[in-house]
C-alpha cells in the first residue's frame, strides 16, 4: 500500500447555500413584526408576510397587510433551487423578497388582522386557504399555546420553463420557532423550511393542473395548512427550446428576454464549486486559508482553453506573461457538472516539469474532492483510473501525476499501471466504477472514437473526469474529448506564453464572461428596440467611427457568430439533445428575425432596429441541426421557394484535390441532407454549402445590403463511414474540402437538387438544358484545375461567347488560358502545365527547383468583395466568366505575382497584368483573333528617355515624370522581355518572368538557415551576398541581380536609363557575372500590339531618334 499524507487546508463541502444578497433569516426581532418577505424568519412572535411571483410580471396582494410589486421576470431575487428543507434560503439578488411585501407594512396583533385572534384561543381561518390542525384545538385559556396561522394569495398560474416562488404571511402569538413543510408538491417545487418560501420552475412534464398543494406551518405542536391549486401553462419559449422551432414564439422579444435572464441564472451557478475549490468562506469572501495566490505556469507546452456559457465555467485565468510578452486573460482551467463532474486543464500542474505554487498543489487536492464529492481518503481510499497519458523526454505525464498522488495520498490511493487503461482496455478499467478519471489526450487514431464513447458513457453513470491536457497542440482524441466537455480549443500557449501569477478567484466569481456581456448588451437592445444611429459618421462601407455601433452590436454579434461556427465545426446539434439553453435561445432569436427579413436594405432608410434583426440573423446562422427554416426572402443571392424540385439521392465518386472541388449537387433551403463517406481513403475531408466571401455582401453600401451576409457554411468534417446530416437555411452549391490530394472517395448525397453542373462533355446537352429551364439561380462547371460558380444569368451570357458554345468548349478554354498560362508564366510545373525547355533547362542548369502546384483555383461570377473584382481562391466578380477576360485573369494574377518584382515606388498592379497578357497573347497565337489585351504607354515612355539625354542629369529627369504607375511598371517589365528577346538571349521574351519566380521561391527557401543558403547562394546568383544581407535586400537590389542572372545580360547600365537605383553591393555581384550590357535600346510597340508578338523594332535611345510610324 501507498502511504498516506492528510490533506493541507480545509474543505468547505456543499451543504450549505450561500448568501449572495442582502438580509438573512436570523434578523427577526422577538416580538417584531417582519415585513419584507424572506428577510426575516417567522420565530417568536414575528410576522412574515409575503406574496407571489410567477416570473411573468404579475403581482398579488395577499392580505390586509399589503403586499410589494413583484419584480417584472424575476423570482424573487431567489434562484430556482433555492428552499431545500434541509439548507437556508438563498437569495441571488439584493433586497431579498422585499417584492413580496411593502416595508411599511405593520402587524401588531390588535385584532385587526382576521387571521391572527389571540383574545380568544379560537383558530380562526378559510377552509382552504388558512386555518389550523383541529386536533390540537383543545386548550383554553391564555396561558395555553395557540397554533399559528398562515394566510397568502399564491398567483394560479406559473409557466412551464419560468421561475415560480410564493411566500405565504404567518403568525404565531405565542412567538414560538416555526418550521414549515410541503405537502403534495409536484416534484419542481421546494420549500424553505425557515420561512415558507416555495420555489422552483416547472418543466414541459409538468403541464396540466397541480392540486391540492399544502404549506404547513408547525409551532412544533400545532400546524395550519394554507391550501392551493396551480395551473402549469404552457411556454411558447419552452417549446421552442425543446423543438427547436422559433415560430411557435410570437414576440422575439420574448426570447430576447428569456435569454437575458438565462445569462443572469448562470452567473451564480458555480459559485460553490469555487467556495469549494479555493476554500473560501460560505459567503464566497476569502479567509485565512483560503487559496488567493495561486502561481502556475504551465509552460509554452500547454493549450488556452475556453469555457461554454451555460455549460461550465472558466477556474483558472492567466494573468501574467513571460518574456515581456502582452499579457491576456485566458483560460486554463475549466469546471463543470452534468451527469457528472469534470474538469479540464490546459496543462499538467501535477508533472514535474512547469512550476506550481503549495496553493496550486492544494487547489489541485480540492479539485479531485470536489471532482469526487467526498474527501474521507483515510477511511475509503481513493480509487483512480489513468489513461492516455505521454511519458516522453519532455513530459514526464504518467509517472509524474502517479509520483504526485503517491505524495499527497500516500497509501490512500490506487490506481491502475501505465498504459493498462488505455486505448480499448479503458471500457474494462472505467467497469471497476473508479472514484475518478484522470485522462489526456495521448492516442492512437484508431481508438479515438471508441475512447470518447467509452468516457462519455462513464460520465452518463457518473464517473468525475479530470483531464490534463498534454503539449500545446489538439489531437484528435482531445478535439474529440473537448467537445464532450463543451471545452473549446484557442491556441498554443506557445506563442503567448502566459500564466498565473497570485491568481485570486474572488475577482471572477460571479461575474459573467467579457464575451457574455456584449451578448447582454446586444439583446438589451433588442428587447428594449432602442437602437438607433447617426450614420453619418460612416466613410462609405467603414462605419466603424458609428457612435455605439461596436459596441452596442458588433461585439456581441461576433460572439454570437463565434458560438455559432464553433458548433457547426463540432457538428453538434444542440436541439438534439438537453442543455445548451443560451445557445438554443441565441440561435432561436436569429431564427426569429430571420423570418421577417427582408431585401433590400439601407442603413438609412431602413428603421434601424430592423437593420440590425436582420444583420443579427446572419450572425447567428447555425446549420448544423435539422429544423433551420429557409429564409424566405434571400434577396439577390438565390430564390427561396423550391417546390417544383424533386430532391435525389446521389453518389459522387472523385479524386480528393486541395483545396476544394464542387460535388455537383444543391443543398436546397430547408432541407436537411445526410452525406455518408463510402470510401476508405487515407484522405481528410469536409463539406461544406456555398463558395461566397462575407464581405461580398455590402450591408453598409447604399441600398447594398441585398442578400444575407454569412451564406457560406462552416466546413463539416467527415471521416471513412461516417454520416453527417445539416440544414442550410438558404441553400447552395455544396463543396468537397480535401486535406490532400490523388486519393479516391465517394459520397452519397440525400434529399439534395441537381443544378446546372457540367463535369465533362457528356454533361454538354444536360448542361444547357439546365440553364435554359433555369430551376436555380446558381451554375457550377469544374475543369481539373479550375472551377466556375456562377449565378444562372451570368453563366448564360458566359455561354453566349461564340468562343464557347458548349460546356466541352468553355472548359477547355479554362485550362488552356486561365490554368496553363498564368502558370507556365509564375515558374510552376504541374498537371495541365506544359513544360517550356527555356525555363526549365534554366532551373536545371542552376540546379534550383521548378515548384509543384497542383491545387484548384475557383471564381464566383456573383458580385465582388472589392471593387468590381476582388481576388483571392476564390475571387469573385461582378462581371461573367471567360477564360480570356482580362478581369479574371487579372484576379487570378493577383495569387501569383511577387511584390519583389515591383521596382521602388511601383504601383501594386505593375506586377499583376503580365499574366493576362500571356494567355491574351497565346490566344492570338491560337486563333489569330483580337487578343484585346490593355494598352501601355510605350511611346509616351519613350520620349521621357529620350528628352532626358539632353538633361544635366538624366535620372533626376525620369524620376520628376513620375513612370511609377501600372501601366508604367508593366511596360518596363514588357520591355525587358523584349531586350532578352532582341538580344538573343530568350527565345521568347516572356520566359524572363517564370525564371525569376524560380530563382525567388529558390531565393526564399535558402532564406530557411545559414547551411541552406551557403549551399544555395551561388545557383542563384547572390554568392556575394551573407545570409543577413540576403534577408534584408530590398526589390531594387534584388531585381538588378535576378535579371542580370535570369537574361545573361549586365542590366546595370539599362535600369540607370529608367533611373532604377541599385546599391554597389548589387552592381559588386553583376559585376562578377561578366555579361555583355544590356543596351540602351527601346522596341517601339503600338499600345497593344506587344500582345501579337514581342519581336519589335529597336530605336536607340540616344536624344537623337524618335518614335516611328507604327
Amino acid at each position: 500500500m501507498l502511504r498516506f499524507h492528510p490533506l493541507a487546508g480545509s474543505i468547505l463541502l456543499a451543504s450549505a447555500i450561500a448568501l449572495t444578497g442582502c438580509g438573512s433569516d436570523d434578523d427577526a426581532k422577538i416580538g417584531g413584526n417582519n415585513s419584507g418577505g424572506d428577510n426575516g424568519s417567522a420565530v417568536d412572535g414575528g410576522t412574515t408576510s409575503g406574496g407571489s411571483d410567477t416570473g411573468n410580471g404579475d403581482t398579488n396582494s395577499d392580505d390586509s397587510n399589503g403586499s410589494g410589486d413583484a419584480n417584472d421576470g424575476e423570482s424573487d431575487g431567489d434562484s430556482a433551487t433555492d428552499g431545500d428543507s434541509t439548507g437556508g434560503d438563498s437569495v441571488d439578488g439584493a433586497g431579498g423578497d422585499d417584492d413580496d411585501a411593502s416595508s411599511d407594512s405593520d402587524d401588531t396583533s390588535d385584532g385587526d388582522d382576521a387571521s391572527d385572534d389571540s383574545s380568544s384561543g379560537d383558530d380562526t381561518g378559510s377552509d382552504d386557504d388558512t386555518g389550523s390542525d383541529d386536533s390540537d384545538d383543545d386548550s383554553s385559556g391564555s396561558d395555553a399555546n395557540q397554533p399559528p396561522t398562515i394566510s397568502g394569495t399564491p398567483s394560479p398560474l406559473a409557466k412551464e420553463g419560468d421561475p415560480f416562488s410564493f411566500t405565504p404571511t404567518v403568525n404565531d402569538i405565542d412567538g414560538d420557532t416555526l418550521t414549515f413543510q410541503l405537502v403534495n408538491g409536484p416534484s419542481w417545487m421546494s420549500i424553505n423550511a425557515n420561512t415558507g418560501k416555495v420555489t422552483g420552475s416547472p418543466s414541459a412534464d409538468d403541464l396540466g393542473m397541480a392540486k391540492g398543494i399544502v404549506i404547513r406551518v408547525s409551532d412544533g405542536e400545532k400546524s395550519a395548512d394554507l391550501k392551493f391549486d396551480l395551473e402549469i401553462a404552457f411556454n411558447p419559449v419552452e417549446q421552442a427550446i425543446r423543438t427547436g422551432d422559433a415560430l411557435v414564439v410570437e414576440n422575439s422579444r420574448d426570447l430576447a428576454s428569456a435569454a437575458l435572464r438565462t445569462i443572469e441564472a448562470n452567473r451564480t451557478r458555480y459559485n460553490q464549486a469555487r467556495i469549494d475549490l479555493f476554500q473560501l468562506n460560505t459567503d464566497g469572501t476569502a479567509k485565512g486559508d483560503s487559496l488567493t495566490a495561486i502561481d502556475w505556469d504551465p509552460t509554452h507546452d500547454a493549450a488556452q482553453i475556453s469555457a461554454m456559457f451555460g455549460e461550465n465555467e472558466a477556474i483558472l485565468i492567466s494573468n501574467a506573461a513571460n518574456e515581456g510578452k502582452t499579457v491576456y486573460n485566458r483560460g486554463f482551467g475549466v469546471i463543470g457538472e452534468d451527469d457528472a463532474r469534470y474538469m479540464v486543464l490546459g496543462g499538467n500542474p501535477m508533472r514535474e516539469r512547469g512550476s506550481a505554487n503549495e496553493q496550486m498543489h492544494q487547489f489541485m487536492q480540492n479539485a479531485i474532492v470536489w471532482l469526487t464529492g467526498r474527501n474521507n481518503f483515510d477511511a475509503q481510499p481513493l480509487k483512480l483510473v489513468m489513461a492516455q497519458m505521454d511519458e516522453s523526454y519532455w513530459f514526464h505525464d504518467a509517472t509524474g501525476v502517479r509520483k504526485w498522488l503517491d505524495q499527497r495520498y500516500g497509501e490512500n490511493v490506487s490506481y491502475n499501471a501505465q498504459g493498462d487503461c488505455d486505448g480499448s482496455k479503458l471500457a474494462d478499467c472505467l467497469n471497476t466504477n473508479p472514484d475518478l478519471l484522470i485522462i489526456s489526450q495521448k492516442s492512437d487514431e484508431a481508438d479515438v472514437d471508441a475512447i470518447t464513447a467509452t468516457v462519455a458513457a462513464a460520465m452518463a453513470k457518473g464517473t468525475p473526469v479530470l483531464y490534463l491536457h498534454w503539449d500545446g497542440n489538439l489531437t484528435s482524441l482531445g478535439g474529440k474529448l473537448f467537445t464532450l466537455f463543451n471545452v473549446s480549443y484557442q491556441e498554443d500557449n506557445y506563442w503567448k506564453r502566459l500564466y498565473l501569477s497570485g491568481y485570486d478567484s474572488i475577482d471572477d466569481m460571479g461575474k459573467i464572461p467579457e464575451s457574455v456581456t456584449h451578448v447582454k448588451t446586444m439583446l438589451t437592445h433588442f428587447e428594449n428596440e432602442d437602437y438607433a444611429f447617426d450614420w453619418s459618421a460612416c466613410d462609405g462601407e467603414n462605419c466603424s467611427a458609428v457612435s455605439g455601433l461596436n459596441a452596442g452590436f458588433f461585439e456581441g454579434a461576433d460572439e454570437v457568430r463565434s458560438i455559432m461556427s464553433n458548433l457547426d465545426k463540432s457538428k453538434m446539434d444542440i436541439f438534439a439533445n438537453e442543455g445548451k439553453r443560451y445557445q438554443k435561445l441565441l440561435a432561436l432569436l436569429g431564427d426569429h428575425y430571420r423570418a421577417s427579413a427582408t431585401y433590400p436594405m439601407d442603413k438609412i432608410t431602413t428603421e434601424d432596429n430592423a437593420f440590425l434583426k436582420s444583420l443579427y440573423a446572419d450572425y447567428s446562422v447555425y446549420n448544423y441541426r435539422a429544423l433551420n427554416p429557409a429564409q424566405k426572402d434571400m434577396g439577390n443571392f438565390s430564390r427561396s421557394n423550391f417546390d417544383h424540385v424533386s430532391t435525389v439521392t446521389k453518389t459522387i465518386d472523385m479524386e480528393s484535390k486541395r483545396y476544394f472541388r464542387a460535388a455537383g449537387v444543391y443543398a436546397l433551403p430547408g432541407h436537411t441532407v445526410k452525406v455518408t463517406r463510402l470510401d476508405s481513403a487515407d484522405v481528410a475531408t469536409s463539406i461544406f454549402v456555398n463558395t461566397q466571401r462575407s464581405g461580398a455582401t455590402h450591408q453598409f453600401e447604399k441600398n447594398g445590403y441585398t442578400r444575407p451576409k454569412f451564406l457560406q457554411t462552416p466546413k463539416f468534417s467527415i471521416k471513412s463511414g461516417e454520416s453527417i446530416t445539416f440544414t442550410s437555411a438558404y441553400g447552395g452549391p455544396v463543396q468537397i474540402e480535401f486535406g490532400g490530394n490523388g486519393k479516391n472517395v465517394s459520397f452519397r448525397f440525400e434529399n439534395v437538387g441537381e443544378h446546372p453542373f457540367w463535369n465533362g462533355e457528356e454533361d454538354n446537352a444536360s448542361f444547357e438544358q439546365a440553364l435554359a429551364q433555369g430551376d436555380y439561380d446558381w451554375a457550377e462547371l469544374v475543369t481539373p484545375g479550375f472551377e466556375v460558380h456562377s449565378k444562372l444569368d451570368k453563366m448564360r451570357k458566359s455561354m453566349q461567347d461564340e468562343n464557347w458554345k458548349t460546356g466541352a468548349a468553355l472548359a477547355a478554354g479554362t485550362m488552356r488560358y486561365i490554368h496553363n498560362f498564368p502558370h507556365i508564366l509564375a515558374g510552376f510545373k504541374g498537371p495541365g502545365i506544359d513544360v517550356v525547355a527555356e525555363i526549365h533547362d534554366f532551373a536545371a542548369a542552376h540546379s534550383l527547383e521548378i515548384e509543384h502546384i497542383d491545387i484548384v483555383k475557383h471564381m464566383n461570377a456573383d458580385q465582388a468583395t472589392c471593387g468590381y473584382g476582388c481576388s483571392g481562391n476564390p475571387y469573385d466578380a461582378y462581371w461573367e466568366f471567360s477564360p480570356i477576360g482580362h478581369g479574371d485573369i487579372h484576379e487570378l494574377g493577383h495569387g501569383l505575382e511577387r511584390g519583389r518584382f515591383r521596382f521602388n515606388g511601383w504601383d501594386g498592379h505593375a506586377s499583376t497584368n503580365p499574366y493576362s497578357y500571356y494567355s491574351k497573347s497565346h490566344y492570338y497565337i491560337d486563333t489569330g483573333k483580337n487578343p484585346d489585351c490593355q494598352s501601355l504607354p510605350f511611346e509616351s515612355m519613350f520620349n521621357v528617355l529620350r528628352d532626358s539625354v539632353s538633361e544635366s542629369n538624366p535620372q533626376a529627369y525620369v524620376q520628376s515624370k513620375k513612370l511609377t504607375g501600372w501601366s508604367n511598371g508593366a511596360g518596363i517589365t514588357v520591355q525587358m522581355m523584349m531586350t532578352a528577346q532582341g538580344e538573343g538571349k530568350l527565345n521568347d521574351g516572356w520566359n524572363l518572368l517564370p525564371r525569376l519566380h524560380i530563382l525567388d521561391r529558390n531565393f526564399n527557401s535558402a532564406l530557411a538557415s545559414e547551411e541552406a543558403w551557403s549551399a544555395a547562394k551561388a545557383n542563384l546568383g547572390f554568392s556575394q551576398y551573407s545570409l543577413d544581407e540576403a534577408k534584408s535586400i530590398n526589390s531594387n537590389d534584388w531585381m538588378t541581380v535576378a535579371v542580370s542572372y535570369a537574361t545573361g545580360l549586365d542590366f546595370r547600365d539599362y535600369l540607370s536609363m529608367w533611373a532604377l537605383p541599385f546599391s554597389a553591393k548589387a552592381s559588386a555581384q553583376v559585376a562578377s557575372f561578366s555579361l555583355p550590357v544590356a543596351p540602351r535600346k527601346y522596341y517601339a510597340s503600338g499600345g497593344d500590339k506587344f500582345c501579337y508578338g514581342l519581336d519589335k523594332p529597336s530605336i536607340l535611345v540616344d536624344g537623337v531618334q524618335t518614335w516611328p510610324s507604327l
